[in-house]
């Protein structure tokens, strides 16, 4: 990976759907060559796929909460992690070390949802459940990492 893709993958990163010529005209190459290196950057993985991104909140999604979980211990991880796919209050589970099992990203409407979602946490086999609600976020950019 040189300069030039790193320039395609930032320039992608803030606007995935610019044109091969947009992007041509960025990194200052023919339309051709870029197509070619994005898909390049695609066959290898680098450049994994291309999404939209949801507002939540406009969806009514305002309470964000950081939730960990310790699991019975006859409760396989494999299987909870296949239930927790049908509670799309949780945005992601993170297999832990430490004294939970997992962490979870969990949006809500309200602290009912909320509470309502560690009821379903529980059936699903969570013993110990401890939520943290998020007041505010601070992201970074990847293409830091570039």
């Amino acid at each position: 990976m040189d300069d030039i893709d790193r320039s395609l993958l930032m320039a992608l990163m803030g606007d995935a759907r610019l044109s091969y010529q947009q992007l041509a005209d960025q990194v200052h190459l023919s339309s051709n060559s870029t197509a070619d290196r994005v898909r390049r950057l695609r066959q290898s993985g680098v450049l994994a796929g291309y999404h939209a991104q949801l507002d939540l909140a406009i969806l009514g999604y305002t309470l964000h909460s950081l939730t960990d979980a310790k699991l019975k211990e006859a409760v396989d991880r494999f299987a909870f992690e296949h239930d927790l796919s049908e509670v799309p209050q949780v945005l992601s589970a993170v297999h832990t070390t430490g004294e939970f099992d997992y962490q979870m990203r969990i949006v809500s409407r309200s602290t009912n949802e909320l509470e309502s979602v560690g009821d379903t946490l529980r059936q699903l086999g969570a013993r110990d459940i401890q939520s943290r609600i998020v007041l505010g976020e601070t992201t970074y950019d990847p293409a830091r990492l570039l």
